[in-house]
């Protein structure tokens, strides 16, 4: 609702949620585009399966929730993948997504073409399914330029 109000002059208060960063939930029911996503969670590759096309992180239920969305394709997707650049991440690669959760590792399902793009001990960009609890997670943000926001949590007001 934030997002396409013009003039909060008159709100003493709002409570933006999603709004701060929106999410890949929010990309796929067309509240926004990709690019207006602004949060991804960097995750270390910890192990490939070739045979299987897929790719272990370290990011799994408790870093990115278990909130999951539905592609056109049917599949059940708990992110989406990017890869770092300079001044963020890279466009999603199209059909690669994180597939499945445990508690500290996500498996990403990654087409076979982009496979070998993505190496062990690299970081790989995950767009979450929700961004609220991804967020809620974390005790700081990372800006892109490397500085470091502390989260505010209730038990330290």
């Amino acid at each position: 609702s934030c997002a396409v109000v013009e003039d909060l002059s008159a709100v003493e208060e709002i409570r933006p949620g999603n709004f701060v960063y929106f999410d890949w939930m929010q990309v796929i029911i067309g509240s926004c585009k990709v690019e207006d996503v602004a949060v991804a969670l960097a995750c270390p590759v910890v192990t490939k399966n070739a045979s299987r096309n897929q790719i272990v992180v370290y990011g799994g239920g408790v870093h990115l929730s278990k909130d999951f969305t539905v592609d056109g394709k049917g599949r059940t997707s708990f992110g989406a993948v990017c890869l770092p650049t300079e001044t963020g991440w890279s466009a999603p690669f199209e059909d690669t997504y994180v597939s499945s959760l445990s508690q500290e590792h996500g498996v990403l399902t990654v087409a076979p073409a982009d496979f070998d793009r993505i190496q062990i001990g690299e970081l790989v960009c995950i767009l979450p399914a929700h961004s609220c609890m991804t967020a809620d997670l974390m005790k700081t943000v990372v800006t892109l330029s490397g500085e470091e926001i502390p989260m505010l949590h209730l038990e330290a007001i």
